[in-house]
């Protein structure tokens, strides 16, 4: 048996980290986080869930468009209906070209632009991350991945809202579904010692106690485990008047902000990579 001993060395940036940025729209959240690595833009794949990365330059972009892959009914090249063994229509994924998607941007505007499922990529990363080139994959937003799982939930259930289940079954079914995405994807991720980061809108704050509440944008269950799950946790800002983005790991009680990272606790900085690497690469243990 084996036994690592640890002793922190900050004068190389860890890895297997997983970020929760958090903060209101037009932070910069995807800007910052499409450039993540010691190569860029080229070290970061984001998981495009809120269609919102149409403008950072030089990203990789994967869209995802639901949690499953959408399905059809299956013809012959004639348009006859194919039946199973039972005598019952089959069905086949709908190809990714073929889902109703067309670029927004750049060189190929206007045509089909293939979309996928989180568990296609999910599937396809499994199998092929350990060889690609990327050091960060980011989820672009976790509150969009909730919608497409509470809308899974509501017709698993039979119910019309959120809320309408029995004994909180509703809630509990979707924060699992949640969770099983976030966490296979962060086993994936450390095991390969990657970095994953997670995007959230925040919640509109309210002051309590003479204290601002910060939370991430899902239900309070779901941030509570997302929030444990992740090493560091900021909350992005920018002041008014202002063009650059701050991040904060000021955490208390009342806000879900904070780093396991000795060298980024309790401190706000410039929201972007490498003051990032700066802080924690010039931190000394006392």
């Amino acid at each position: 048996m084996i036994i690592n001993k640890i002793e922190n060395d900050w004068s190389v940036m860890p890895r297997g980290v997983t970020y929760y940025f958090i903060g209101q729209p037009k932070t910069q959240k995807t800007t910052a986080a499409s450039k993540w690595s010691d190569k860029g833009t080229e070290g970061v794949l984001i998981l495009d869930a809120d269609q919102g990365a149409d403008y950072a330059q030089g990203a990789n972009v994967i869209p995802i468009v639901s949690l499953v892959p959408p399905t059809k009914i299956k013809k012959d090249e004639n348009g006859k209906i194919i039946l199973d063994e039972n005598k019952k229509p089959t069905v086949e994924i709908v190809p990714p070209e073929e889902r109703g998607y067309y670029h927004r941007v750049g060189p190929n505007i206007g045509k089909p632009m293939p979309v996928y499922s989180m568990r296609e990529v999910y599937t396809w990363l499994s199998n092929e991350l350990e060889n690609l080139p990327y050091e960060a994959i980011v989820i672009d937003t976790v509150d969009e991945v909730n919608s497409w799982i509470e809308d899974i939930v509501k017709k698993e259930l039979k119910i019309e809202a959120m809320g309408q289940g029995q004994w909180g079954a509703d809630w509990g079914m979707a924060r699992k579904k949640n969770l099983d995405v976030i966490v296979n994807l962060q086993k994936l991720t450390k095991r390969l010692g990657r970095n994953l980061i997670l995007i959230s809108h925040s919640k509109a704050s309210s002051v309590m106690d003479n204290k601002v509440q910060l939370s991430p944008d899902v239900p309070k269950g779901l941030g509570n485990a997302l929030t444990a799950k992740a090493d560091v946790i900021g909350y992005t800002t920018i002041k008014k008047g202002e063009n650059q983005a701050n991040i904060s790991f000021v955490g208390y009680d009342e806000r879900m902000i904070g780093s396991r990272l000795r060298p980024l606790a309790q401190k706000e900085l410039k929201f972007d990579y490498e003051t990032i690497k700066t802080e924690i690469m010039s931190y000394k243990e006392d």
